[in-house]
């Protein structure tokens, strides 16, 4: 296959992680898939309480492409926090969620981007 750089597969920009729960980040023009790399960067304030992973289904199910763990590593908006990646398995599913496990207890948002490989002609 000729389409096996890493690539943007998913991004969300303005993540809110003062409020529990998803955030859907839809698949970018392919149906399988391989995780490389987890991006959360330009926190509006330095996250400090806020905890949150990746998944393959809604309510942190399916699954955790990123375990949830601490954000505390974005402390300003210049920061880039690669997380670390638990599952590169294939996949399929259309979306990926962000789940905000503990909020930040105050407003804060912060963008996310999805790195990986396009196995649809792999």
């Amino acid at each position: 296959g000729t389409n096996q750089a890493i690539r943007l597969l998913a991004s969300f920009q303005g993540v809110n992680v003062n409020a529990l729960g998803d955030t859907v980040l839809p698949i970018i023009n392919t149906t399988s898939y391989s995780v490389a790399n987890v991006i959360v960067t330009n926190a509006s304030t330095s996250l400090t309480t806020a905890a949150a992973g990746l998944f393959t289904a809604p309510a942190a199910g399916g699954t955790a492409i990123v375990a949830n763990a601490a954000l505390s590593a974005c402390t300003a908006a210049s920061v880039v926090s690669q997380r670390t990646v638990a599952s590169t398995a294939s996949q399929a599913g259309q979306n990926l969620y962000f789940n905000v496990a503990t909020a930040q207890g105050a407003a804060a948002t912060c963008d996310v981007f999805v790195y990986g490989y396009d196995l649809t002609f792999a």
